[in-house]
């Protein structure tokens, strides 16, 4: 796994929902699939097999795979087109950040005064100045919440007969600023030093979406990290007993992307404990344990498959549930015979669309360690 940061050279649009006609505006962070999507692209226009019009024998269009052995093999992409579909892009956030958790509250009338990690305790006030906290979305790094920087661009559209601004086409634009830098993984590949820019999102054809690639030699946690986080949480956290039960070992679970669940996620509820049953066949990690507590939001998504024909490139829609969720379990097994359970679940991800950064979690991620900060 290698660490990636992307530093804008100009403006970036990631699409999002557009709450209004003439105004666009973008995702704060960019979701692994917009990277794949890129580096398909960058791929794509260098290759001189490619056929914007011939699908491969599986009926795709751009898709990337190897053309011809003999002339592909003389290619600098010849590695990525040989593995790109087992190549692992996880999302990356502005400057390191990660999305706030669902657990956590935030000071009311101070962004900087730290989190407070309620999943264990409920603490109703601020740590440093004692006013009120509230839930929060976002993103924090170091105890403090995050703001991705963004500026408005105004656009109009042209006329092709008379040339001039077409009645009806001035939109507006909140992009992302240039000079941002964005971090995040790739697993899979070593070739990355293929590129040195990027274009990313929409609008790249306008300026938009331009960043240059610098590779960083930091990786991510390893087995001996993800043992030490358990046994120090549950120090922490001492016995406790949920539903009249007390467990061994708790787990927290902090999703940190977006999660399409692998089954029928919107289905009919009736109580609390068939809302955890249903989550305990979400997360599927292969050992016996009980869902405690979720802090979760979902969504209803319908995105775009550009390797479909033109005419058809809309996708099913699917449930999401929000980066940000949290859930804790408790189980009595020993932690020497999951421990390779769950390292594969923080290494492989969960649920559905994982190559493309969907469903990445933390094992007893660090907040729950310290109370927020």
């Amino acid at each position: 796994m290698i660490k990636v940061k992307l530093n804008l050279i100009s403006p970036l649009i990631v699409g999002a929902r557009n709450l209004v006609g003439n105004f666009l505006t973008t995702k704060d962070y960019i979701p692994g699939d917009v990277i794949r999507a890129a580096i398909a692209r960058e791929i794509l226009r260098n290759c001189p097999l490619h056929d914007v019009g011939r699908p491969d024998k599986d009926g795709r269009y751009n898709w990337i795979y190897i053309r011809d052995g003999e002339k592909c093999s003389r290619c600098k992409y010849k590695g990525w087109c040989s593995n790109f579909s087992n190549i692992r892009f996880y999302n990356f956030y502005y400057d390191g950040a990660r999305p706030f958790p669902l657990s956590a509250m935030k000071c009311k009338y101070h962004n900087d005064h730290g989190l407070v990690d309620v999943l264990f305790n409920k603490k109703s006030e601020c740590p440093r100045c004692k006013e009120r906290v509230e839930f929060a979305t976002g993103y924090y790094k170091d105890g403090k919440m995050v703001d991705v920087p963004k500026r408005f661009f105004t656009r109009t559209a042209i006329d092709p007969y008379t040339k001039t601004a077409r009645d009806g086409g001035l939109y507006s634009i909140l992009a992302i600023e240039e000079g941002s830098t964005f971090e995040g993984y790739v697993d899979g590949t070593n070739d990355l030093e293929e590129f040195k820019t990027l274009r990313i999102g929409a609008d790249t054809s306008s300026g938009f979406g331009k960043c240059e690639i610098e590779i960083c030699s930091e990786g991510a946690g390893n087995e001996v990290d993800l043992i030490e986080r358990i046994e120090k949480l549950n120090k922490i956290v001492g016995k406790r007993q949920y539903g009249g039960k007390t467990y061994k070992t708790l787990i927290t679970l902090d999703f940190y992307s977006d999660m399409i669940p692998d089954i029928d996620y919107n289905i009919p509820l009736k109580t609390t404990d068939d809302y955890k049953e249903l989550w305990k066949k979400i997360l599927n990690l292969g050992f016996q344990y009980d869902v405690i507590k979720v802090y979760s939001e979902s969504n209803l998504y319908r995105g775009y498959d550009t390797s479909k024909p033109t005419d058809d490139m809309r996708e099913k829609p699917s449930v999401y549930i929000e980066k940000g969720s949290v859930v804790l379990i408790g189980t009595n097994e020993d932690i020497d015979g999951i421990k390779d359970k769950l390292y594969s679940a923080e290494k492989s991800g969960i649920g559905q669309n994982t190559a493309n950064g969907y469903g990445n979690v933390k094992i007893c991620d660090k907040i729950h360690l310290n109370g927020g900060n």
